[in-house]
């Protein structure tokens, strides 16, 4: 794909999701004229935009759509969920052919006819309400390419000129279609050329232009506005004609021309009488033309015999056989324009028959126009008085440059680049440790130190700014949710307000789009499982539409999700009988469970409470999946439920997933990260406080009891945990699943900003390791897991 296209692409789905937001909003305030407005604008640009790509089946639909806006805009259409609905669809289809494109680069011909049954039937809803004026029986209106043709149009339907030479062309076996294409009176300003779209048809063998109405004085022309009709006759096939004018199909009513019924409509036939008048009077015209030409009446003698031939002409059709002269001469006399006659006889060599045996394009009202294919089309000059039309923005209208689409590669390199850069910047300490150690000069150290500070503010600004980009607002995430509730909330047949809050609270652009799947999953949960229909909530005294919640917040380096629900809530007992019967907790469990616990069994794998397998739950994946991709991103999810009142899930994430700060402790004269996310506190306790209970070590902290693991023993290292000069064992208190626990390490070593990569190859099946980085001495640090070392035992 060309950076254009790209860039159409880009845009048009920011369109496809403000018009999607539009219309849900005005299904709230379907009075509001300003969300109407920007509706209308969201819909008329990407109509635009699609108009400098061949996509006809995209720019198709988005104009129906737009009339159909236009309308309701106006009060001709009243707004409805039928208007929401169709239009929602159709915005579907569009993000369907986007998408189609940016896999293809084109959209595909099998969509054709699905483009003209969703801008028919919006024009339909259009139709239904508004007023419109009646239409020609006869006439007919384009198929989408694989539909059957109109019924097709009688010889002797056709003006005299045009059913001569159709006589003429079907009786040398060609098949003829007759259009009539009707521009909109605004289509210069949409970049149309109907005059050279006309010339340029298919096939062209005859046409003419008609005025829709009298033109007005000169003084008041309006020369922006379109009042011309084309009626044409083209012997391409149908399809090709379709596809020409597939830009404009509302603007063209084509018909195929009967060839069988050519010998019927073969126009007036001159009886023996008849005949024998018409070479009466074609012998006295000669007679007249062979007089002496120096008289000063000579003008006024040619000027009667060509009055006098286009009137029989105009009378009998075609009879050039027996005038002896030539044919597109005397069709161009039977249309009733005599100038060429004259400039014949004068032996004027500026007219020319239309190539190919047809007739000059003439203009209904005005001088006769010849217009032929290849013709060169009028300039603009020419086309109007006066100045010609500007195309493009006035300098005042265009906008500046206040921000830049960048491609995610780049930005992507970028933080690639910070994190190493803040790796090597990492290694200056080790250098001037070296520097004082082992070399013995304090003052190059301490220059390296200075110099480290420096460097590390600047990049500390730097990854912060890269980050910046990097982040985007949840509102990414929160903005489908509308539709979503709307659609699921009709199909279960239930009332349902929607309530988004701190839609701008931004986080890094690879945790809001990981959580997408886990949202829409508790989401329909919500729906399905949590909220009641009207008639159980009124029954239990609450309002007949319940609410749902979904809420973002930045939690100083964290952000939190709330969503909430004032729906049935979660029976404990119910989740724990569940739970017994599918095998996920044991009789012993089942005894001693507490009710926190118990309605947190909703994140087991496998476990639902759904008794049959619909389309929305019992399937036993869904809050299972919402847990494990919290969790990939480093997030912590807890569910909080109360029966009857209705559930609260809280999802705590890490503002960034590009650089990892973690703390370094030592075990065994080995080195591990530990993210600092987890960490709660680093306390040193006395031997004397440890006490040993079931076999599990323990200690008090702040009044509370907390387990203590050791890490040598959960990594399977043959050590014990060593104790410094004072009897006190290192403990690192860190938070796992919502429990605290403690470590005991041997050494606390020091904070640090890391470039984590995830371990590959026969490493990555290791569960005790998230991944590993390089320290700045040159060392790999590998980082511990604690979700699954802690569980592993």
């Amino acid at each position: 794909m060309n950076p254009l296209l790209e860039q159409f692409l880009s845009e048009s789905r920011d369109a496809l999701q403000g018009i999607a937001e539009k219309l849900l909003q005005l299904e709230l305030e379907p009075a509001d004229t300003e969300l109407m407005n920007e509706l209308f604008r969201y819909v008329h640009t990407l109509k635009g935009n699609s108009g400098l790509f061949d996509f006809p089946e995209m720019t198709r639909v988005l104009h129906a759509g737009e009339d159909l806006m236009d309308a309701v805009r106006e009060g001709r259409v009243a707004y409805s969920r039928d208007f929401a609905d169709m239009l929602l669809d159709a915005m579907d289809f569009i993000g369907l052919l986007c998408d189609e494109i940016e896999q293809k680069g084109e959209v595909g011909a099998s969509h054709a006819t699905d483009s003209a049954r969703l801008a028919q039937s919006l024009r339909e809803l259009m139709a239904s309400q508004e007023p419109r004026p009646a239409e020609d029986p006869a006439a007919g209106t384009p198929a989408a390419p694989g539909a059957e043709p109109v019924p097709a149009l009688r010889i002797g339907e056709l003006p005299q000129a045009a059913r001569s030479e159709a006589q003429r062309r079907v009786a040398a076996g060609e098949r003829l279609h007759w259009l009539s294409y009707s521009p909109i009176e605004e289509c210069f300003f949409q970049g149309d050329d109907p005059f050279h779209q006309a010339r340029q048809t298919p096939g062209l063998v005859w046409g003419e232009i008609a005025a829709r109405e009298p033109w007005p004085p000169l003084a008041e022309l309006d020369a922006y506005r379109c009042l011309l009709d084309f009626h044409l006759l083209s012997n391409a096939p149908y399809r090709e004609l379709v596809e020409y004018y597939r830009y404009v199909p509302e603007q063209l009513q084509l018909r195929e021309v009967d060839p069988e019924l050519v010998a019927v409509d073969t126009g007036p036939r001159l009886s023996s009488g008849e005949n024998e008048a018409f070479q009466a009077i074609l012998t006295a015209q000669r007679q007249i033309l062979a007089l002496d030409d120096r008289p000063p009446w000579f003008a006024g003698r040619l000027q009667a015999v060509a009055a006098t031939l286009s009137n029989c002409f105009r009378a009998v059709g075609d009879p050039t056989a027996q005038a002896g002269i030539p044919e597109g001469l005397a069709q161009a006399l039977a249309a009733g324009d005599g100038a060429p006659l004259l400039a014949w006889l004068s032996g004027c060599d500026r007219w020319q028959p239309f190539p190919g045996g047809g007739v000059p394009m003439t203009a209904h009202g005005a001088a006769t126009s010849r217009l032929a294919p290849g013709d060169a089309a009028p300039t603009a000059a020419e086309a109007a008085p006066g100045e010609g039309p500007k195309y493009g923005r006035r300098a005042e209208d265009q906008l500046s440059a206040k921000s830049l689409k960048v491609d995610q590669v780049k930005i992507d390199r970028l933080m690639n680049l910070i994190g190493e850069m803040v790796v090597s910047k990492n290694a200056l300490p080790y250098l001037a440790q070296r520097a004082e150690n082992h070399f013995g000069v304090r003052e190059l150290a301490r220059e390296i130190k200075a110099q480290y500070a420096v460097i590390n503010r600047i990049a500390e600004e730097m990854q912060d700014a890269i980050m910046q980009v990097q982040m985007m607002p949840v509102s990414f995430v929160f903005q489908r949710f509308p539709r979503l509730v709307r659609d699921l909330s009709n199909k279960l047949g239930k009332e349902v307000r929607l309530v988004l809050e701190g839609e701008q609270t931004e986080a890094d652009k690879n945790i809001i789009e990981s959580l997408a799947d886990p949202l829409i999953h508790i989401v329909r949960n919500s729906l399905d499982h949590g909220l009641e229909t009207p008639q159980v909530r009124l029954a239990a005294g609450k309002p007949a539409v319940g609410t749902l919640t979904i809420r973002a917040a930045q939690e100083a380096d964290r952000v939190v999700i709330e969503i909430r629900d004032d729906g049935r809530g979660i029976d404990p007992e119910l989740i724990k009988r569940k739970a017994y019967q599918k095998g996920v907790i044991d009789e012993a469990t089942l005894e001693r469970i507490s009710d926190r616990e118990a309605v947190n069994l909703v994140f087991a794998a496998g476990f639902s409470t759904a008794d049959t397998v619909s389309d929305l739950s019992g399937r036993g994946v869904g809050m299972d999946v919402v847990r494990t991709g919290v969790e990939r991103v480093g997030g912590v999810i807890r569910l909080e439920s109360e029966a009857g009142r209705g559930t609260r899930i809280r999802i705590s994430l890490p503002l960034s997933m590009a650089v990892t700060r973690v703390i370094i402790v030592e075990s065994d004269r080995q080195i591990f990260g530990v993210p600092m996310d987890h960490v709660v506190e680093t306390v040193r306790v006395p031997k004397t406080s440890i006490h040993t209970i079931k076999q599990s070590r323990t200690t008090v902290l702040r009044g509370r009891i907390v387990p203590l693991k050791s890490l040598n023993a959960l990594l399977e290292i043959a050590a014990e945990t060593r104790a410094n000069d004072d009897g006190e064992l290192a403990v690192l208190v860190a938070r796992v699943g919502g429990e605290v626990v403690g470590l005991l390490v041997d050494d606390f070593c020091e904070t640090v900003d890391i470039l984590q990569k995830p371990l590959s190859g026969v490493l990555a099946g290791l569960c005790a390791y998230s991944g590993s980085a390089l320290m700045g001495d040159g060392t790999v640090l590998m980082v511990l897991n604690l979700k699954e070392i802690v569980r592993c035992p």
